[in-house]
């Protein structure tokens, strides 16, 4: 309906809805309440509460001026008992890190509680209270319950970055300066892997930048951003030439942000985010299941009643019916090591997964994934691969789609087996074994800053007479677009670049074509000056300088599968193939295009 981000956020079952004046407010109720009426959704008037100045809302408080935490919750924690086993202190660690963005010092102070869940690594499951437990108890109680307020963003304005490393953790502060005050938006903190604590002072200070701008990127994605750090040597990383490696990588990160600065701050004055570095929250600590969001979600198939299919079958395999009665009675071991851990939510059964946050930073934290039984897999991989959406990926995209979502032991084998036998890739899909050294392409440093554009056919003519595809590529991003067409004018080209591209990403400053009568016309040529856009040609009979090319080798075979059994309406089909690239890993990017 539109309404989200704009008047409401829903999280699960929970609505709020949000307004500048009363008056807006009403109007905007009354749009929520159409919405819920449309999809036949109705509400319990008890858990309603109208026409606030502040509000609860998944534990916080929210009012005009931020957020604090919820009294309610705050009292669970002050009246929760010394702990007396390891799952006790578990369970009180999960519930006060729930609130550690409120606490600048928080690792700090639950040091000896968190050192408890490091003796279970050395295989000690015995609970070894001692005095400090006892004070980081109670000081953590004592604490949450003057929690200061994290102030709202105001986008109008700056962000400013403070950032810090040591040998062992990260450090972050999000603020805003401005009206005279400084305004603390959200603290974070985090350890270093064993290979991290291996980089050299200004590589780690180089990671907790390209770290914390992706923690935050919610915030300060599309704004001005001041970054401070307590390292001169760092302020050379956002104009950084001629790097390699993990430097060029990092740099490339940054060049998505809106980066005024990297300012030297001395240690003294940068004590904020140098003793959350030096107190980071620990990555052994695990958060409560209930606070945790569930990232799984088969959501790219066309059966909604996947998970009651998934729930019956779990049931009726016998070695899963174990695992799950065994969950269901509490017979697991209270800390089972996190390859074998399993979790049970509305009796369904996931595999708790702990990603390795410093390879890939868009997992983070722990990821539940749907087990899936035997009699399944093969529906799965069926769906993860011929689907239209999924159209035909390769054994990383399709084991890639999968394994983010869902979980069984042979997962990777099964994967590689069915993509290497499917009789469809074999006959369509080209040998992309690479006959000559990579070409060099043109450099960006940007979303939509270089864009390729290609024309694919003339194909069998469709029920709607189209015959030809318009394929454009970001060459950042590698986001596509695919446009069917009946004809293939500079007129038709330039009306769609118009309408369907310009006015959703922005003009580009270079478009990179091939010498076709469509691009260098007199018509598009005068086109493009007009809209302050430069032209680039491929060189003569040697196109795939061109990234469209590249895109077109993997489009067309899929494509053409589609084709085979629905030669006349393959049209229809173009933007689920587009869907299916959008949302594949990139293997020179390592991220998706969608991402």
């Amino acid at each position: 309906c539109g309404l989200k981000w704009q008047c409401c956020l829903v999280y699960i079952d929970d609505v709020i809805i949000y307004s500048s004046t009363f008056e807006q407010h009403i109007q905007d109720l009354k749009q929520v309440f159409k919405a819920l009426k449309s999809a036949n959704l109705t509400l319990k008037t008890s858990k309603c509460h109208f026409c606030r100045r502040e509000t609860k809302y998944l534990g916080h408080i929210i009012t005009s001026d931020g957020v604090k935490p919820d009294p309610d919750l705050v009292k669970s924690v002050i009246d929760f008992q010394q702990p007396k086993t390891i799952r006790d202190v578990q369970s009180f660690l999960g519930l006060t890190g729930y609130y550690r963005r409120f606490r600048q010092n928080y690792a700090k102070v639950a040091e000896p509680l968190i050192k408890q869940l490091r003796f279970i690594i050395t295989g000690n499951h015995h609970l070894q209270w001692s005095e400090d437990c006892t004070k980081s108890f109670n000081t953590l109680k004592e604490k949450l319950t003057t929690a200061p307020i994290m102030n709202t963003p105001n986008f109008e304005e700056p962000f400013i970055l403070e950032v810090d490393a040591c040998e062992y953790g990260l450090g972050a502060v999000l603020t805003q300066e401005y009206d005279d005050r400084k305004y603390v938006i959200a603290y974070a903190s985090r350890t270093l892997s064993a290979i991290e604590r291996k980089y050299g002072a200004t590589e780690r200070e180089a990671l907790a930048v390209v770290w914390a701008t992706k923690h935050f990127r919610v915030y300060i994605e599309g704004s001005k951003i001041l970054i401070r750090s307590d390292c001169k040597a760092l302020q050379w990383l956002r104009n950084a030439k001629d790097v390699t490696g993990r430097l060029a990588r990092w740099a490339m990160k940054l060049s998505a942000y809106q980066i005024e600065n990297i300012q030297y701050r001395p240690g003294k004055q940068n004590a904020n985010a140098d003793s959350l570095s030096r107190n980071p929250v620990s990555n052994t600590m695990d958060q409560c299941p209930q606070l945790l969001a569930i990232e799984t979600a088969v959501n790219l198939w066309e059966n909604t009643n996947i998970l009651d299919e998934i729930k019956t079958e779990q049931q009726a395999d016998v070695k899963l019916k174990n695992t799950i009665d065994q969950l269901r009675n509490n017979h697991m071991p209270i800390f089972n090591d996190k390859r074998n851990s399993y979790l049970l939510i509305n009796d369904i059964l996931y595999k708790v997964k702990n990603s390795n946050r410093h390879y890939n930073q868009r997992e983070i934290g722990n990821k539940h994934l749907l087990v899936i039984p035997k009699s399944m897999q093969q529906k799965l991989l069926s769906w993860a691969h011929d689907h239209p959406s999924a159209g035909h990926g390769g054994q990383q995209k399709t084991l890639f789609r999968l394994s983010t979502r869902v979980f069984w032991d042979s997962i990777r084998k099964d994967v590689y087996d069915y993509v290497a036998s499917c009789q469809a890739c074999q006959q369509f899909k080209y040998n992309n074994i690479p006959l000559a050294h990579p070409l060099q392409i043109h450099t960006v440093n940007e979303p939509w800053h270089t864009i390729g554009i290609d024309i694919m056919g003339p194909f069998p003519k469709t029920a709607r007479q189209k015959r030809f595809l318009l394929v454009i590529v970001d060459y950042f991003t590698r986001w596509i677009e695919v446009f069917s067409l009946r004809t293939t004018t500079s007129i038709d080209i330039a009306q769609i670049l118009i309408n369907e591209v310009f006015t959703r990403y922005g003009m580009p400053n270079f478009i990179l074509s091939d010498n076709g009568p469509q691009f260098v016309s007199l018509l598009f040529d005068q086109f493009c000056k007009t809209l302050g856009i430069q032209q680039k040609f491929t060189a003569n009979y040697h196109p795939q300088t061109n990234l469209t090319e590249r895109v077109n080798r993997t489009l067309k075979p899929m494509l053409a599968i589609f084709a085979h059994e629905h030669p006349h309406s393959w049209d229809k089909e173009v933007q689920k193939l587009a869907l299916s690239i959008r949302t594949s890993i990139n293997e020179t990017t390592g991220e998706t295009p969608a991402f």
